[in-house]
């Protein structure tokens, strides 16, 4: 761990954690954001992610509208964007998806490269519960029971695989971004289910969408490029199978409606659609609003 001189991001550390869940190794990022933390936030996309949550709670604590948090993120030890897609799909998929997982190919760079494995969020779902959690509470001495999972795009719909699984795996769920048409919506599917299993839904949850993220939003964005980079990017797109009809909104909306009207007595939940952004400029608002409404700081 590099000292605070040398460092760009102070009170920060980097470990190496080993999964037998998922058969890998992750590099865990944690960052102090106040002494004597009361609770912690967990996410994946630890190299998307890591550095925007530390310095959004730090300021936060300046007035302290928040707790004392640790933050915890998940990653890997690749810098390849390809490679990291491959294994964001492996980790925050419920289910297997070919069409969809060609987006996540695009993403990557290499469009018609579909991930080598998906299907694996129940065995991150594992890491998470039965070795990170351990390891945060031994280590640093903070319990995650009633801490904050934030998860975006893929991360979003990871996050809400758990909170329709093991919903008492956190407190608090930061949902950005969700990618909810995975496998033809398999997800609704999964509500479903769980709401014929169950009385009560535990948790309180805050989804938060960019207005831009539906085919309008695609349109707004290609529109306002060069003519050579709409082009080069309309042949990606439809290199990768991206069809222009997924909308990203519409689908968290349609969650959030269809959670409130199981009317489970002990789940919080809000929606906000976020002005003017997309999806590649939404995340950032995605977790600071998440960690304003969950912790209950203004807004």
């Amino acid at each position: 761990m590099l000292s605070n001189d040398e460092s760009p991001l102070t009170d920060t550390e980097v470990h190496y954690l080993r999964s037998e869940h998922v058969g890998d190794e992750f590099k865990v990022l944690v960052g102090h954001c106040g002494s004597a933390p009361s609770a912690v936030l967990c996410m994946g996309d630890a190299w998307a992610g890591f550095g925007t949550a530390v310095e959004t709670i730090r300021l936060m604590r300046l007035t302290e509208v928040v707790p004392p948090l640790l933050v915890v993120a998940v990653g890997y030890r690749s810098t390849d964007m390809a490679q990291i897609e491959e294994l964001r799909s492996r980790d925050f998929t419920p289910s297997v998806d070919v069409e969809g997982g060609q987006m996540d190919s695009l993403l990557s760079g290499e469009p018609g490269r579909l991930p080598a494995e998906m299907r694996g969020a129940d065995r991150f779902l594992g890491f998470l519960r039965d070795e990170l959690k351990p390891w945060v509470h031994e280590r640093f001495g903070v319990g995650l029971d009633d801490s904050m999972f934030f998860g975006d795009s893929l991360g979003g719909l990871f996050a809400t695989y758990v909170l329709l699984s093991e919903p008492p795996t956190f407190r608090r769920y930061g949902i950005g971004s969700p990618a909810l048409d995975h496998d033809r919506g398999a997800i609704f599917r999964q509500e479903e289910e769980y709401a014929k299993a169950h009385t009560d839904l535990p948790a309180k949850v805050l989804f938060a969408v960019g207005e831009y993220e539906n085919p309008a939003g695609d349109r707004r964005f290609l529109e306002q490029l060069p003519a050579d980079r709409r082009a080069k990017l309309e042949a990606e797109w439809a290199a990768a199978g991206f069809t222009g009809e997924e909308d990203m909104v519409s689908d968290c909306e349609r969650m959030v409606e269809a959670l409130r009207s199981r009317q489970y007595p002990s789940l919080e939940i809000e929606c906000e659609v976020l002005p003017g952004e997309y999806h590649e400029t939404a995340p950032p608002l995605n977790l600071s609003r998440s960690i304003r409404y969950l912790f209950d700081a203004p807004r």
